[in-house]
């Protein structure tokens, strides 16, 4: 599938459903002179972490190719006077040369093409401009993500796992774009959901059954027992590591 693609129809799912980012990244992305800055937060989706951007004081260019996923991005944040959402790719982000001082991409950079995606950032970076790279990531060795996993593998066909599948190529791909090593922060942020938000987190995965699959009934009927067994009060805790990655992309 089209990775552009991946995502159209689950926009009220994602923006209902997927958590946002501890106030210690803020702090540390304004240490990075990230305040009041222009910056093209690329792979925007639903405009998570662009909002974040903002409070940061930031002039944003939204960069998302999914016209749902824009659309609820415009819809949250277009009367913003510093928002700015516009179709394009982490390739080809339409974006004037040296016009922005940072790039980020949240939850977002396992789908793009390292090496062009690197070429992209530095046509559109300003001298000493930087790039950000952040992902939630669940802690894998949790007893319910263990469930949550397996039962995802036994469902959902595209499922390769967690936030890409393949940290692995993941972290080799980070080595590519930065030209090295990047700078890198880790953040413990625990996730608590409802039995509904827990749902609904899990059908805005890209891999995720849609309703008219087959097994799809039986698949949220999963996805609920799961929760019951582990929720308390009525809250289901995952631990999750919010973490970044940063620097100056080398020549």
């Amino acid at each position: 599938m089209d990775n552009t693609k991946r995502f159209s129809g689950k926009a009220d799912d994602y923006r209902s459903a997927r958590p946002g980012y501890p106030a210690a990244l803020a702090g540390h992305l304004a240490s990075l002179g990230m305040s009041g800055a222009a910056v093209a937060d690329v792979g925007a989706g639903t405009g998570l972490f662009s909002r974040l951007l903002l409070d940061l004081g930031c002039t944003v260019f939204a960069v998302e190719p999914n016209d749902d996923m824009r659309a609820a991005a415009q819809q949250e944040l277009g009367a913003h006077p510093r928002f700015f959402a516009r179709g394009g790719t982490a390739e080809a982000t339409g974006l004037p040369a040296e016009s922005v001082s940072f790039v980020t991409a949240a939850q977002a950079f396992h789908w793009f093409s390292p090496e062009a995606f690197r070429l992209e950032c530095r046509r559109i970076l300003r001298p000493g401009g930087m790039a950000v790279l952040v992902w939630n990531s669940r802690v894998e060795d949790d007893e319910a993500v263990r469930e949550n996993a397996a039962l995802c593998r036994r469902f959902c066909p595209q499922f390769t796992g967690f936030s890409g599948g393949n940290w692995q190529q993941t972290e080799r791909n980070l080595r590519v774009f930065f030209g090295g090593e990047p700078q890198r922060l880790s953040l413990q942020h625990d996730l608590f959901y409802t039995k509904d938000k827990f749902i609904r987190r899990n059908l805005s995965a890209s891999y995720s059954l849609r309703e008219g699959d087959e097994s799809y009934g039986a698949y949220l009927e999963a996805i609920g027992a799961l929760f019951d067994r582990y929720a308390q009060d009525g809250l289901l805790r995952v631990p999750n590591v919010t973490a970044a990655y940063w620097g100056r992309l080398t020549p």
